[in-house]
């Protein structure tokens, strides 16, 4: 019979083993990139730099010693410094990406001083004299003016011609007066809109009249439509109740509207 295997315990067993793993892991990798990171971090190193001083020369008339020393109670005089023994001084660390190299200020300036200066503006031009003669200054060429014949026949400084005639002002709207009142009616629209009584049947090609009929019905003589013309005024009268409808078409849409006399 097989050992029965508790799922916790395979659990917890399989977490112990994946974190050792996890921990060797981590530990590998601190010791691959632990250097490299203190490196970034500390910044390059000046290498310091190995001077020479060579020995100071015996003074003249200074007994020199069997160690090739001075002897004692003389005092040496100073001697000069060889510009061969003076080391150069360290050079500046190249610069590693991230790093900044060098950074300069921007010079100040007075935020109340003027910083533009003024432009000097031409004098204006001189007089001309009103008494018909010409500036000796003046040295232009004399042109004339191109010239045009007036009513009477003299010669002006001004050439005449047609004013541009005006575009005539056009409707926006079919408008159709009933008992006084105007009103902007529609093709195959009925009027007026408080007591609908007819209809616009159609508009005339010229634009100059129109077709109006009658709204659920037809004239007293059988006929469909009746001709409204523009400006001129049209009485009905209801047969039924003696009611009377004086029409009058006032303008047409996109026809120029008529002058007031």
């Amino acid at each position: 019979m097989a050992k029965k295997v508790d799922p916790l315990k395979a659990k917890q067993a399989r977490q112990k083993k994946m974190a050792i793993g996890g921990a060797v892991l981590l530990l590998a990798l601190l010791a691959y990139q632990g250097p490299k990171t203190l490196k970034l971090l500390k910044g390059p190193q000046a290498m310091p730099v190995a001077t020479s001083i060579a020995p100071a020369a015996a003074p003249p008339g200074a007994a020199p010693t069997a160690s090739g020393g001075i002897a004692a109670g003389e005092v040496p005089g100073a001697a000069a410094p060889e510009l061969s023994a003076v080391a150069d001084s360290d050079l500046s660390p190249e610069a590693e990406e991230g790093q900044l190299a060098t950074f300069e200020r921007f010079a100040s300036k007075d935020p109340f001083a003027q910083q533009a200066e003024p432009v000097a503006t031409a004098p204006p031009p001189a007089a001309v004299p009103n008494d018909g003669t010409k500036d000796p200054a003046d040295t232009t060429s004399d042109q004339k003016p191109t010239t045009g014949r007036s009513a009477g026949g003299a010669e002006s400084g001004f050439t005449t011609g047609s004013p541009t005639p005006a575009a005539p002002e056009l409707a926006a709207a079919t408008s159709i007066s009933v008992n006084g009142v105007a009103e902007d009616v529609a093709v195959a629209a009925s009027f007026p809109k408080d007591e609908p009584t007819f209809v616009l049947a159609k508009v005339a090609k010229d634009g100059k009249s129109v077709e109006i009929g009658i709204a659920g019905g037809e004239y007293a003589d059988g006929g469909d439509t009746i001709t409204l013309a523009l400006g001129k005024k049209l009485t009905l009268q209801n047969t039924a109740d003696g009611s009377r409808y004086e029409l009058e078409l006032l303008t047409v849409q996109g026809r120029p509207v008529p002058k007031k006399k």
